[in-house]
């Protein structure tokens, strides 16, 4: 794993952390995601992946340490902005 694919793991296990407080707190995951891009600007996951994991948490289908993505068979989606 090179530096910057580590560094960008790292801020996504780190975003996830703070979905899963938040999610515990009660706090809409809207505003979840509007805190997290106030912090981590570009960098920060859109929306729909807050709502995605906000959804996880709440359903229990995370546990408390189980924030690392997942070994995947498939290559990873990578974001493309123009």
């Amino acid at each position: 794993m090179d530096i910057e694919t580590e560094e960008f793991s790292d801020v996504r296990f780190k975003q996830r952390a703070v979905i899963q407080f938040l999610t515990m707190e009660k706090v809409p995951p809207i505003e979840i995601h509007r805190q997290m891009q106030d912090v981590y600007g570009d960098q920060c996951v859109d929306v729909s992946r807050v709502r995605r994991w906000v959804r996880r948490f709440k359903d229990g289908e995370m546990g408390q340490a189980d924030l690392s993505d997942k070994t995947r068979s498939r290559r990873p989606v990578t974001d493309f902005k123009n």
